[in-house]
């Protein structure tokens, strides 16, 4: 698209796309529905381990989500924008008591010169964070997708489908306005004589006025030489539905 100078949609814009907001929600929905074993290590073998300070906030993250929310949140995240966050918050031995998923928007990771990683967290009150504040990267889990351009900085598959989810949406866009029509195209009002710019321009409103969109059908009485072509569509300008399963695939 950069190449022809087009404008892909923004990650809001894609998401009303019915393909893209579908395969989303369903990655999520489904992750969401696994269970989460906490196992430790005897020798060689990974057991099942029981203990209340761990096993706890895995069952109720936090006080406005269970589990399946609270992962299904984390996914649609590192889908949504390449980056899921969640911050730990712990009680006075430092045990997890609870977990969020904070918004990917307000958080910032920094380095430090000597390579530490922190990460700047904006207000939130919903997470309890009343001001911003920065912490290290040991008190947040950073699930990122691939990092192309920076080991820090994942980047969301959206970004694949933007050109797929963007034809989808202005074929939609497009189809609305010609059904809006009564699935009519376009036509071409012309006359043998000469007619002035006021002229045409009153002519042109007054036929789109009284004979489109919801008025399209209505009997036209024309006189003074005028005459009414429809703009005939190709078969190829048709296949409104193939070209919309084939975005619909791609994405």
């Amino acid at each position: 698209a950069w190449q022809s100078g087009e404008t892909l949609d923004c990650r809001e814009n894609l998401l009303a796309f019915s393909a893209v907001y579908a395969c989303v929600d369903r990655i999520a929905s489904d992750i969401a529905k696994l269970g989460v074993r906490y196992v430790r290590r005897e020798g060689v073998i990974w057991q099942d381990y029981r203990a209340p300070r761990f096993t706890t906030p895995l069952r109720r993250p936090n006080p406005y989500q269970n589990r399946i929310q609270f992962i299904k949140a984390w996914q649609s995240s590192k889908l949504l924008f390449g980056n899921a966050y969640v911050l730990l918050m712990r009680d006075a031995m430092r045990n997890v008591i609870a977990m969020y998923v904070l918004d990917p928007t307000r958080v910032r990771p920094l380095v430090a010169t000597s390579g530490a990683v922190f990460y700047q967290l904006g207000t939130d009150a919903l997470r309890g964070l009343p001001e911003q504040i920065t912490v290290p990267a040991c008190e947040i889990i950073h699930d990122r997708g691939i990092c192309p351009w920076h080991p820090l900085i994942g980047v969301s598959p959206i970004v694949a489908a933007a050109a797929a989810g963007t034809m989808g949406n202005r074929i939609q866009f497009n189809s609305r306005k010609f059904f809006g029509n009564l699935s009519r195209p376009g036509g071409i009002l012309s006359t043998d004589g000469k007619i002035s710019d006021e002229t045409a321009n009153r002519l042109k409103t007054q036929w789109e006025t009284n004979y489109s969109g919801e008025n399209a059908g209505r009997v036209a009485v024309v006189g003074d030489g005028l005459k009414y072509a429809t703009v005939m569509m190709s078969a190829i300008d048709a296949q409104l539905i193939e070209q919309l399963k084939w975005a619909v695939e791609d994405v």
